[in-house]
């Protein structure tokens, strides 16, 4: 029971988590959302086929065009209507000739095991190709799997049927897309919203003593990964349409502007990092705190309700304009100064300063406007957007190489299946034996921490499922009924997909159980060959990513190297004339500071869950985290300021950052750095906040130069 509720409360809060705002309007998200309306479209494309070819008197139709539409299905991510075209194309031809040569050598095991074990690396190594082959890959890797399975008797008929079922899914997908062509990108930036309303929330923590500091700054860097992820997904979605960035495409230009402004948003909820031990201690007596915190959650709760309405592109006159509660406490905060003294006013005038520029911001996004200044310079070509785009690589020769990671890889999950078909041939024999395999494939990840994770969730999901499956076989004995609790467990599948693997798991091994127990009888030996198969590709998959291993913790040294050379040039660029860098240098070295920042902690991370976690200095690692994200902020501050002149940054002060930042030459204590007046807020007193950060920095760091 302990174990279902364990799931139960998994699944309401992968529901709950795009907000806060009652049960009644989340639940209301999640049905009418983009995952719950994609699932329930998914599944009938799936079902329809094979209702209509048993109906007919064709099983081998039915499963044939049904698993085709279904495993072709989880190629079919969000993106663009060129890309999506491009990627049906290659997942209905990869699939076919997959299919057909597995099929044909089935008759023979040995053959068998060779074709697999090439496929295995093969397909790996399309993650050469970028993120949308290596997909595409793994399915097809899986397609083996279920061909394997299911041991088709004629493999030329069922490979056609196979065809049929990718044309059949890919023909309704295309059509959704071209009735509805920004319907993915609306979505995306609906949650980049939710994410910089949850980030707004973190911010706000700031200001409540009761909240220890270092606690609310590993929160709000984890939020930062996930503001610029959603970021990074609307570029690729938007920047690569061409019809979008048609500059004769009033709705491209619409979501164009939308998108710059959700980043110009995000600049001003990180742009001030204050000494916020200054700011608590300074501000400790009074109200100031208290209301500040409470104007940023209405803030956070106002870019909430905007999230909901923002896939349209009408004007959403939202409340922040007529929202009493926020004027209220802001006209009691503005009464309240009059009671601070100089330093205390100084300090809340720049926190509202800052809360009226985010105000200005959801305020143009709410109502579609743009500045005519700006709408020209997109126009004109101001911003060469292509640059933004994250590219793929395109040559394999350099990858055919052990210091290749995606060959590393490549090469193990060849010799994993390589011992699974070694094991297969030494147990009695099962049809359902490929579970092996498939698990192999779907928990077998490069890195030794997601590998491990990916474990948990199946089994956790697999087992979980197996008891929903067996409670509902006892009560249930009627094959019709069975079958259509197969098919919500399908949709509830494909609805938790991109949310939650455990509970899509927990939903697709009933829905295995039921189909195949209906169709077959036997539901104790399936259930019994699915936690057998399960657990034995789990406990490959672990024990082998220790060969060919690819670590983390070693690339800790390379990754803070890369982060803090991003942060210097990011400090150059905004030191610097933004009339001489232009528009495309400055945006670049913003991007490139926020993403190798995000790739340091997601490498923290994934180290603190490695083997030799216990040799590692995290407290040094969370320092070197904490101080290069509030480096990175106070720059922003600076990139933003109207007032900064390149000639107000002090040379010896940026010398002495960056001597800090690099290699450490010249260190030096940062007691000798002159420190303006904290209410200053100009560029000097910036760069000297900096300066002392990076003496942090420096000593966090020493464990980990060279």
């Amino acid at each position: 029971m302990l174990y279902i509720c364990g799931f139960l409360t998994e699944v309401y809060s992968s529901i709950l988590f795009m907000g806060k705002n009652g049960i009644g309007s989340t639940i209301s998200y999640f049905f009418l959302g983009e995952y719950f309306s994609d699932a329930l479209r998914t599944t009938i494309t799936v079902v329809l086929p094979i209702i209509l070819f048993f109906y007919l008197g064709n099983p081998e139709a039915a499963k044939g065009i049904g698993v085709g539409a279904l495993l072709i299905s989880l190629t079919d991510l969000p993106d663009n209507r060129l890309n999506k075209l491009k990627t049906a194309l290659s997942s209905i031809i990869v699939f076919f000739a997959t299919t057909l040569v597995v099929s044909m050598v089935l008759a023979h095991f040995y053959l068998t095991a060779i074709v697999v074990v090439i496929a295995a690396f093969s397909f790996s190594m399309f993650a050469v190709y970028g993120q949308k082959l290596s997909l595409i890959g793994t399915m097809a890797l899986i397609v083996c799997t279920f061909v394997m399975g299911l041991h088709p008797a004629r493999p030329l008929y069922f490979s056609s049927y196979m065809l049929i079922g990718g044309i059949w899914y890919y023909v309704i997908s295309l059509i959704q897309i071209l009735l509805r062509p920004y319907r993915s990108l609306h979505h995306a930036i609906f949650e980049c919203l939710m994410s910089s309303a949850q980030f707004l929330n973190a911010k706000a923590k700031n200001y409540d003593v009761d909240i220890p500091l270092d606690l609310q700054q590993k929160e709000a860097i984890k939020l930062h990964i996930k503001v610029n992820q959603k970021h990074e997904l609307i570029r690729n979605l938007l920047l690569t349409d061409k019809y979008a960035m048609n500059p004769n495409n009033p709705k491209g230009r619409l979501l164009l502007e939308r998108a710059r402004l959700l980043i110009d948003l995000y600049e001003q909820l990180n742009a001030v990092h204050y000494d916020y031990v200054l700011v608590r201690n300074t501000l400790a007596t009074g109200p100031s705190l208290k209301l500040i915190a409470a104007l940023i959650k209405l803030l956070a709760q106002e870019l909430e309700h905007l999230g909901r309405h923002v896939r349209s592109a009408k004007a959403y006159k939202g409340e922040v304009a007529t929202n009493i509660s926020y004027y209220q406490k802001r006209l009691l905060l503005l009464q309240q100064m009059e009671q601070l003294n100089e330093t205390q006013r100084k300090m809340v005038l720049k926190v509202v300063s800052n809360m009226n520029d985010i105000v200005r911001i959801i305020e143009m996004i709410r109502g579609n406007e743009h500045t005519a200044a700006q709408h020209l310079q997109e126009l004109s070509g101001g911003i060469s957007y292509p640059l933004f785009i994250t590219g793929d690589r395109f040559t394999i020769k350099e990858h055919l190489t052990l210091k290749s990671p995606i060959f590393r890889f490549s090469l193990r999950l060849a010799i994993c299946f390589l011992f699974g078909f070694l094991l297969i041939w030494q147990l009695e024999p099962s049809k359902y034996s490929y579970w092996l395999f498939l698990t192999l494939v779907i928990v077998a990840r490069p890195k030794f921490s997601i590998t491990w994770k990916r474990n948990l969730q199946r089994l956790k999901g697999s087992l979980g499922g197996v008891v929903i499956g067996l409670v509902i076989v006892y009560f249930i004995k009627s094959p019709a009924v069975l079958l259509s609790f197969s098919v919500i467990f399908l949709l509830g599948f494909y609805a938790f997909n991109r949310l939650n693997y455990t509970i899509s798991v927990l939903f697709i091994t009933p829905a295995v159980i039921l189909t195949l127990g209906s169709y077959q009888g036997h539901f104790d030996h399936i259930v019994h060959d699915r936690i057998m198969f399960t657990v034995w590709g789990c406990v490959i998959a672990i024990f082998a990513t220790y060969l060919f291993p690819i670590w983390d913790s070693r690339q800790l040294k390379a990754k803070i190297s890369r982060a803090t050379t991003d942060t210097l040039n990011y400090l150059q660029v905004a030191i610097e004339s933004k009339e001489n860098l232009g528009e495309n240098i400055s945006r670049m070295a913003r991007k490139n500071a926020n993403l190798s920042l995000s790739a340091l902690s997601e490498a923290i991370e994934s180290a603190s869950q490695e083997p030799m976690r216990k040799h590692i200095d995290f407290n040094g690692l969370y320092g070197i985290q904490s101080t290069i994200y509030q480096i990175n902020a106070i720059i922003t501050s600076i990139y933003l300021s109207i007032n900064h002149k390149p000639e107000q940054a002090d040379p010896l002060l940026v010398k002495r950052i960056m001597n800090n930042l690099s290699d450490g030459v010249g260190l030096q204590s940062d007691a000798d750095v002159v420190v303006p007046d904290h209410d200053d807020h100009s560029t000097k007193q910036k760069l000297a906040h900096i300066a002392s950060l990076s003496f942090d920095f420096s000593k966090y760091s020493a464990g980990f130069r060279g």
